[in-house]
């Protein structure tokens, strides 16, 4: 009987201790019957997450727009060395280099709109090898890839320090970007001296003029090292590889650029360079390759040519790139832009590629190009390929 009534004592004790656990947060413990608006539970709205917009290293985006030949505005720390009579002679040479650059891109941007939408909606990482400095053509095929991968035997270099801006500098700045700007490519053994003298000791100079001259701002610059597996990390050390993170005004992200000064051919690929690659997803890379001097059509580049061809999942290339019927063999669905003539005759007869020819002559499925577009300022041929579905 004792317990049987410490039993019904507790009951209503405990019913009375849970009564506060169930307040409503307006009524401050009260219970009432109903469900009025003042008195219902008050849920707190979704609010999305705070955007991080990236934010500009303000030092290094003055500097490039200084090299570009672009204005600053007045106040800048770098003000001053745009008002000299010899950086205003640059300004004018690079805007007049620089528009006949203009003309190409927007062109490039057109059939990209058109014809490669597709393509650029997947690609999140570029893959560009044997590009050098060669920035403007492939960030106007790939605006919006998040990661960019860059390699060429050209030397990285260095950031130029404000000693360097002068008239010398200047006239250096011209001679190197005059290919790339009036004919589309650098000239591989121009840029061995172009790119490696007391003023411009390799590509990060021309990646912050050619960057800046597109609209780009700066975040960092790094030199980073890869890891024995592939992976990357911050060096404290000058080395062959390079991080460049930069956006544009009004772009809800930042990009990444990573420049390899390396060697790709057979004997000389850094392993480290090959399991990075082998990393690449076929699902969102794409390669982009221009003006290799035919380097793919040889044995001696095997390696790097299968690794193109098993991380991407498209290829823009012209007739320098992977030849075309090993795209035949394995295939992949291809598209063919422009005219096909005849290689450079400084290049090996060996180069030229009778059975794409062929193609180009008896096809009617030729889609018309419109810029120039590699070597060939007669007829330039662009080969678009598209990795084959699986069955």
């Amino acid at each position: 009987m004792k317990n049987r009534l410490s039993f019904l004592l507790a009951v209503p004790l405990c019913i009375l201790m849970l009564l506060p656990s169930c307040k409503s947060g307006a009524q401050g413990g009260r219970l009432r019957g109903g469900s009025s608006s003042s008195d219902s539970i008050k849920i707190k709205p979704f609010e999305k997450p705070v955007e991080v917009r990236p934010v500009a290293n303000d030092s290094l985006t003055a500097l490039s727009r200084v090299i570009a030949g672009l204005p600053l505005e007045e106040g800048s720390p770098l003000y001053s060395y745009t008002r000299t009579p010899e950086w205003e002679k640059y300004r004018i040479k690079m805007d007049t280099m620089w528009s006949a650059s203009t003309t190409t891109l927007e062109k490039v941007s057109e059939i990209r709109k058109l014809d490669f939408k597709d393509i650029t909606d997947k690609t999140r990482t570029v893959l560009y090898t044997f590009s050098g400095p060669d920035f403007p053509f492939m960030a106007t095929f790939f605006p919006d890839a998040d990661t960019y991968y860059m390699m060429g035997l050209e030397r990285s270099g260095s950031v130029l320090t404000t000693d360097a801006l002068n008239k010398k500098t200047y006239d250096k700045f011209e001679k190197a970007l005059y290919y790339l700007l009036e004919k589309s490519y650098f000239v591989t053994s121009y840029m061995a001296s172009d790119l490696n003298n007391a003023e411009i000791d390799g590509t990060i100079p021309i990646f912050m003029v050619l960057m800046a001259r597109m609209g780009y701002k700066f975040v960092s610059i790094d030199y980073v090292d890869l890891t024995p597996d592939g992976n990357w990390e911050l060096s404290q050390t000058r080395k062959p590889f390079v991080k460049i993170r930069y956006f544009k005004e009004g772009e809800p992200r930042e990009k990444t650029l990573y420049y390899l000064s390396t060697n790709i051919a057979d004997g000389e690929i850094d392993p480290r360079v090959v399991k990075l690659i082998g990393k690449l997803s076929p699902d969102s890379t794409s390669s982009f390759i221009k003006s290799c001097s035919y380097c793919l059509h040889y044995d001696e580049f095997s390696k790097i040519r299968s690794l193109i061809l098993d991380s991407s999942y498209a290829i823009i290339q012209d007739d320098t790139g992977i030849r075309y019927d090993v795209y035949k063999k394995g295939n992949w669905d291809i598209t063919l832009y422009g005219s096909y003539t005849q290689p450079n005759p400084l290049f090996p007869k060996g180069v030229f590629q009778s059975d794409l020819n062929q193609v180009y002559k008896t096809s009617s499925e030729i889609r018309p190009l419109g810029f120039r577009f590699g070597y060939n300022w007669k007829g330039s041929s662009m080969i678009v390929c598209r990795r084959p579905k699986a069955e």
